[in-house]
């Protein structure tokens, strides 16, 4: 039997803050403070492990658009870590071992989370990943809705440096044709994916042009994402698209001597997810104390140390 592929343990992170609406002016921010975060880490706590038994948790995970949290714990009086459950449904498939999973069903996937409270009063979040699979927008949905009124999320985008040295092995881009007008029925061959590989590990024109053209611009706004990407591939005389066909892009890349997966695009999302160094799985899912380790170590790292004045 083939040896089963291990999924990418990943993590975005982000910050919460809370804004005042001034008339005629900028939102004034209000930080958060030590007693709000103490309630916020209370109700996180407080809630419940889903019961899949229980009708009510059913019909609930049926309809909510948030993400149910379970089994957090306070690292200490300004961090939360926990796990919340991504929710699945809307279309049938085939298992292998149960047969036909039906419409009607959700399926949960749970994924990691931490929460920490800045001495400037932010709350990040680290949000994570397996594979494709995550979902930090419901799980943000759920945390709003336990903090006081007027919060907003911001996601932070890794810069180009951070990739310095990377030797590029692959480029998969997924496009959309649009059609000129909104009437216009969609034609085949108008949805696609495409993949372009290095023809040797001596193959430094590929190397020099996916560096170049790509992960030196990473960090600048997804417009002038677009337009490398699709200039990339009009220049390799591999595909005439537009800037705004671009869906997502991925460089498969060795960075310090590890495969990485770098999300140049990726579609619906703009944080950049950080690789979770974890050996440890089970199930298919990364060990949880491994996980908080490794969570925390990149928040302090990579966010903290580059975001706040520490």
């Amino acid at each position: 039997m083939a040896k089963r592929k291990r999924e990418e343990a990943t993590v975005s992170f982000h910050y919460l803050i809370r804004e005042k609406r001034v008339e005629g002016g900028l939102p004034e921010i209000l930080p958060f403070t030590d007693e709000q975060f103490a309630s916020f880490c209370e109700r996180l706590i407080a809630q419940p492990d889903i019961d899949l038994d229980d009708d009510d948790t059913c019909k609930y995970l049926k309809t909510t658009i948030n993400a149910p949290v379970e089994k957090c714990e306070q690292v200490n009086e300004r961090t939360l870590f926990g796990r919340f459950r991504s929710l699945y449904s809307g279309h049938a498939y085939d298992n292998t071992d149960v047969g036909e999973i039906p419409d009607s069903s959700v399926s949960l996937r749970p994924f990691f989370f931490i929460a920490y409270l800045s001495e400037s009063g932010r709350i990040y979040v680290g949000s994570q990943y397996l594979g494709q699979f995550g979902g930090y927008s419901a799980l943000y949905r759920t945390l709003r809705d336990l903090l006081p009124d007027g919060v907003v999320s911001h996601s932070f985008r890794h810069d180009a440096t951070s990739y310095k040295g990377a030797k590029p092995k692959e480029v998969r881009v997924n496009f959309s044709r649009k059609p000129a007008e909104i009437t216009d029925t969609p034609k085949f061959g108008q949805r696609g994916a495409m993949s372009f590989k290095q023809s040797s590990s001596k193959d430094e024109e590929f190397n020099t042009t996916v560096s170049t053209k790509l992960l030196a611009k990473l960090g600048q706004s997804d417009a002038v994402l677009k337009k490398a990407i699709a200039d990339m591939l009009s220049g390799n005389e591999l595909l005439d698209i537009r800037d705004d066909d671009i869906e997502d892009c991925r460089v498969v890349a060795t960075v310090n001597g590890k495969n990485r997966t770098i999300n140049v695009i990726e579609a619906g999302h703009f944080a950049t997810r950080f690789q979770l160094e974890i050996e440890q799985y089970i199930k298919g899912h990364p060990d949880r104390d491994k996980s908080k380790e490794a969570m925390l170590k990149l928040l302090e790292k990579q966010i903290i140390e580059k975001s706040e004045n520490v």
